[in-house]
């Protein structure tokens, strides 16, 4: 695409103008000031044109000067217009380098008010930029304040709910439910169906009495509760069989909800795992 003159302008005065912290390497007023009155040398008029190349903001503040400088230049000239000797005389040539003095002094005073206006324009930009990282930072904190505050609230509601089931179960517990259950598939064999505990409201936990452990003994016994869609809800080990070789579990309410499940018991030797048998509970709450 093919860019208009006035859009190269403004793309070489966004690419060129002063950093929001200024340029230590711009030319001083006074420099501006001789640089528009043509009374450089060729090294320092080539140093200038180099840098008004790099610089839009310099390259404005010489054309003001060079706006200036011809009402400056033509006041040397001035007092030969004047009529009769005093237009050739000390007192004309006196008043014309005033003016000369008084020009220059302007141009530099626009200068330097125009940096002075850049500088502060700056300023402004970079404390309303701070002010507003200072309100994101503000709302962030904020945000995450009200999240700690959420979190400590579900948490005082888990606390108290873990001493109301601690309480419950420190109770002394009467009429506990419980039910016999029978191991099926033992080395491929078959035996008892599902057996079913109904426990009575109030009642926190029930007893379950594993029978038909049978064949070789283990040092250590392992079982694992899975659900009807055969998710795992539970797993201990340490069980130890009786001499009727019976285990005994007494299980919380709360960890199984109505419904069927399977129970998996495995002996545990050398580190490895050996199934046992399994048994098909049923639970009831009344």
């Amino acid at each position: 695409m093919k860019l208009t003159s006035e859009a190269m302008r403004s793309l070489y005065q966004r690419q060129t103008a002063r950093s929001v912290a200024g340029r230590g390497d711009c030319l001083l007023a006074d420099v501006m000031t001789r640089a528009a009155a043509g009374e450089l040398n060729r090294s320092e008029r080539g140093m200038i044109a180099d840098h008004l190349a790099v610089c839009s903001d310099c390259a404005q503040e010489y054309r003001i000067l060079r706006r200036l400088n011809p009402s400056v230049t033509t006041q040397l000239g001035w007092p030969r217009r004047f009529i009769g000797g005093f237009s050739t005389g000390p007192a004309a040539y006196a008043f014309a380098a005033a003016l000369l003095i008084v020009s220059l002094a302007c141009a530099i005073w626009v200068i330097t008010l125009r940096r002075e206006n850049a500088r502060m324009t700056a300023r402004l930009e970079e404390q309303l930029s701070n002010r507003d990282q200072i309100s994101q930072s503000f709302a962030e904190t904020r945000r995450q304040l009200e999240e700690v505050m959420r979190r400590a609230e579900e948490q005082q509601k888990e606390i108290v709910e873990m001493r109301r089931s601690l309480d419950d179960l420190s109770q002394s517990q009467v009429n506990v439910p419980f039910a016999d259950l029978e191991l099926q598939d033992v080395r491929g064999g078959a035996g008892g169906g599902v057996s079913t505990v109904t426990a009575p409201p109030g009642a926190n936990f029930f007893l379950l009495f594993l029978h038909g452990a049978g064949g070789p003994h283990y040092s250590d016994y392992a079982l694992e509760i899975s659900d009807g869609q055969g998710r795992r809800v539970w797993r201990a080990r340490g069980l130890r069989r009786n001499q009727e070789d019976t285990f005994t579990v007494a299980l919380q309410r709360r960890l199984l909800p109505a419904g069927q499940y399977r129970l998996s018991l495995y002996g545990l030797r050398a580190g490895r795992s050996e199934s046992v048998g399994v048994y098909t509970l049923r639970v009831r709450y009344q």
